[in-house]
C-alpha cells in the first residue's frame, strides 16, 4: 500500500471515529423564548380599528374603552367594541371593529381610550 492511499485511509478512519464518539453523549440545553410580533394597529373611518397581521395566539383579544372627551353630552353612556370583520383562521389574520353605543350603532364623534387585552 502507498503512502497517498494509507494516509487517506486513516484519514477517513480517523474521522469516521470520531463523528460516532461525539454522538455517543452530551445534552442539548434550548433556552429563551420564541416571541411573534404583534398586530398592526390602525384606526380608519370615524370610529374603526383595524388590526392586521395578528398572530392566532391572540384570538379571543378583549378591549376596554374609556371616554376621553366627547363631543355630544352622552353622560356615562356605555361604549362598546363590535367585530365588524375577520380574515379567517390562517397563521395570522386580520379584523376590522367599530366602537358602537349601548343600542349598537357607531359612534360619530368623542375621544376615546381604546386598550387591547391580548391573551
Amino acid at each position: 500500500m502507498n503512502v497517498k492511499r494509507w494516509s487517506w485511509v486513516t484519514g477517513f478512519l480517523a474521522v469516521w471515529t470520531g463523528g460516532c464518539l461525539a454522538a455517543s453523549g452530551g445534552v442539548i440545553q434550548f433556552r429563551g423564548s420564541i416571541v411573534e410580533p404583534g398586530c398592526e394597529a390602525a384606526v380608519s373611518g370615524v370610529s374603526a380599528i383595524e388590526l392586521k397581521g395578528c398572530p392566532q395566539a391572540f384570538r379571543g383579544n378583549q378591549f376596554d374603552v374609556r371616554t376621553v372627551h366627547s363631543v355630544q353630552a352622552l353622560g356615562k353612556a356605555p361604549v362598546n367594541v363590535k367585530l365588524i370583520a375577520d380574515s379567517g383562521t390562517g397563521r395570522y389574520y386580520d379584523q376590522r371593529y367599530v366602537l358602537v353605543d349601548s343600542v349598537g350603532k357607531p359612534i360619530q364623534s368623542g375621544a376615546y381610550v381604546v386598550t387591547l387585552i391580548a391573551p
